[in-house]
């Protein structure tokens, strides 16, 4: 039997979803479907679904998906009421939800979250209150509508754990900087992440080979440097 995986994108005006699942004799993800709630913030809301060849394309929504929680019960209704998606019928049929978290703190890698890990990231939202109050909204929203799930944060900022001293430092007293975790501590992390990988992939290569100046250019944007696979720089 497949294990469903959500991997879940809450942005600020947005709730992206993409559906995998995985066997134990072939645990490479395999993509069933992506959908995407957008213009949270600019109504009307509307859907995009990809699964194979069916596709909506900005199709508008109802006044009360006005929220990332009301976004991601729409997004969950419509997966689970797609005949066509027979691996995820039912919201008990999720197995592991994936939750992108832009400010980890001094996270360096994935965590399962609990009581405590939630209470710790919701500390952390003034450090990115455009993004981290919606993926813990998100969080509690998988939590309560699916309790069976096993929620995980990946964090944008873990790709940047490896910034050596001279680029993480800011030009303050470093008593004050020390006593209240100022540092710099990297976004889009994941972007990057498979930004090298898959240059990684294309130069055939391993990622520990790779070195690479790289861009993140959206909303937000931001530039990293890489040396053999590791971020030591970044905007």
């Amino acid at each position: 039997m497949g294990k469903v995986i959500l991997a879940i994108n809450a942005g600020s005006s947005s709730v992206k979803v993409s559906v995998f699942t995985y066997t134990p004799h072939d645990p490479s993800p395999h993509q069933l479907a992506e959908i995407q709630v957008a213009g949270l913030t600019a109504p009307p809301a509307t859907l995009k679904y990809n699964r194979g060849s069916h596709r909506i394309k900005d199709q508008p929504l109802s006044s009360d998906v006005n929220s990332q929680q009301s976004a991601y019960e729409h997004i969950l209704h419509h997966l689970t009421s797609d005949p066509d998606l027979p691996a995820l019928q039912h919201p008990d049929d999720i197995d592991f939800a994936c939750h992108r978290v832009v400010h980890g703190g001094d996270y360096d890698k994935p965590v399962r979250i609990d009581k405590d890990t939630y209470h710790h990231l919701e500390a952390l939202s003034a450090l990115a209150p455009l993004h981290n109050a919606g993926a813990l909204t998100i969080v509690k929203a998988v939590h309560d509508t699916c309790p069976r799930t096993t929620n995980v944060a990946f964090f944008d900022n873990a790709f940047h754990a490896t910034l050596p001293a001279p680029a993480r430092t800011y030009p303050i007293d470093p008593a004050i900087a020390t006593k209240n975790h100022l540092r710099k501590y990297g976004f889009h992390g994941l972007s990057y992440a498979f930004i090298t990988k898959a240059v990684a992939a294309h130069l055939g290569q391993p990622v520990a080979a790779t070195s690479l100046i790289a861009l993140h250019l959206g909303s937000g944007a931001s530039a990293c440097a890489i040396r053999n696979g590791a971020s030591v720089d970044t905007s």
